[in-house]
This record gives structure tokens, sequence and C-alpha cells, in this order.
């Protein structure tokens, strides 16, 4: 799907979709002569069979493969509501990683305006510049925690240098459709800890890179950059 111009429209999943039963159904129940004969170590029949299966395998791909790509593009930022300040609520869903200035998290919204994505990338800036926004000082932010944030979000994008790291394929592969930053005022932690399992695997692997910072704390390999 990565190499065309286009996705396959709605009505091409469908006849496809439909494709793919019509071969599962000539493989499974098709005439006689799919059955291999007693005796014969390879004949037409076996070998037609084991078309069908192939090409009945790579129709589903192409249709598996294209749902998924439909859905994941649907889940887009609304130009509407780009770079405006709204409100959403969520769990901090990743480790945090340092900034110059501040630090920043994958965040799963768990409730917000109609259209923004489930997981975005936040960055919380210590003082920002904005005439509007308090010099308020950090608040340690840690995987795990439920937060209410007033945010600025806009659609992934990044350099298109030939042969540079692609940002927003990147985003992408990890599900994540908008970027922003926290207005610092407006942020109040709700819960200290969401105990579901993929929140729990973040919250240990935060309290071994505590361990790692409080045994190697000015190291250049403690592995946080």
């Amino acid at each position: 799907m990565q190499q065309q111009p286009v996705l396959p429209s709605a009505v091409s999943l469908v006849g496809l979709g439909t494709a793919f039963l019509l071969l599962l159904t000539l493989w499974r129940w098709g005439p006689r002569w799919f059955a291999p004969s007693p005796g014969v170590a390879c004949n037409v029949g076996r070998i037609v069979r084991a078309g069908v299966w192939i090409l009945a395998a790579a129709v589903l791909g192409i249709v598996w493969a294209a749902s998924f790509a439909h859905l994941r593009l649907s889940d887009e930022l609304p130009a509407a509501i780009e770079g405006s300040d709204i409100q959403l609520g969520g769990v901090v869903a990743g480790l945090p990683q340092g900034l110059e200035r501040g630090v920043r998290f994958e965040f799963d919204v768990e409730n917000a305006p109609a259209g923004v994505p489930p997981r975005i990338s936040l960055a919380w800036y210590r003082g920002r510049d904005d005439a509007d926004d308090d010099a308020s000082p950090l608040i340690p932010v840690r995987a795990g925690e439920r937060w209410h944030f007033t945010v600025r979000l806009k659609r992934p994008h990044g350099n298109l240098n030939p042969h540079g790291f692609d940002y927003e394929a990147w985003l992408f592969e990890r599900g994540i459709r908008a970027t922003g930053y926290v207005r610092p005022r407006s942020a109040e932690r709700l819960d200290a800890r969401v105990w579901r399992p993929a929140y729990m695997v973040e919250m240990l692997r935060e309290s071994i890179r505590d361990r790692f910072r409080a045994a190697l704390p000015d190291a250049p390999y403690t592995g946080d950059s």
C-alpha cells in the first residue's frame, strides 16, 4: 500500500473482499479435478488448488492492509481546531523524554473535542515566551498518570530532506496523528496511577530508568537522550 499513489476505494475493497470469498469457496468446494489423484506425485489439480489458495491469500492481504490504511488516515486532526486552545484529558502513555526547556511525552486521549486523535505527542515547555502564558515551573510528568490539559495541536509534519529522517512517517508508524504543546497554567494531575497493563509496563520502565539515573547521574551512556 505504501507504494501506491492512492488507496483502493471502498467499492474496490468490497469487490476484492467478494473475490476473496469466491476464491475461498472455489478452493474448498471446487470441482473434483481440484483434488489430487491417488498415486500421482504432482498433478494439475494440486497445482491449481495451491494457486487458488495463494491468490486468495494475496487478495485478503490487500484488503486487510488497505482497510487499516484507510482507518489510520481517517484519524486526522480537523483543520478547524488546529492551532486553537482545546481542553482534553487522558493518560501519559510512554516514558517522558527530556527536552532543553521541558519534556515530551505520548498521550492517550480519553476525552476531547470531536476529531482529536486518540494518541498524540505533547511537549511541555518551562516558561514559554507567549505573553498569555504563565512562566510557572514545570510539573514532573510520569508514565501512567492521568492529566487534564489545555493544549494547542497541529498535524504532524517533518522536513522532506533527501535521505533524512522521516519524522512524519515515524509518528505515523506509532499511531501518533497530532503533535502539540501544553498551556502550563491549565495543567492538572487527576490520578497518580492508571492501572492498565500497557501503562504498568511503562511505569516499570520508568522506575528502571530512574535507578539508572541515580546510579549514573552524569554518565553519557545512561540512555537518557
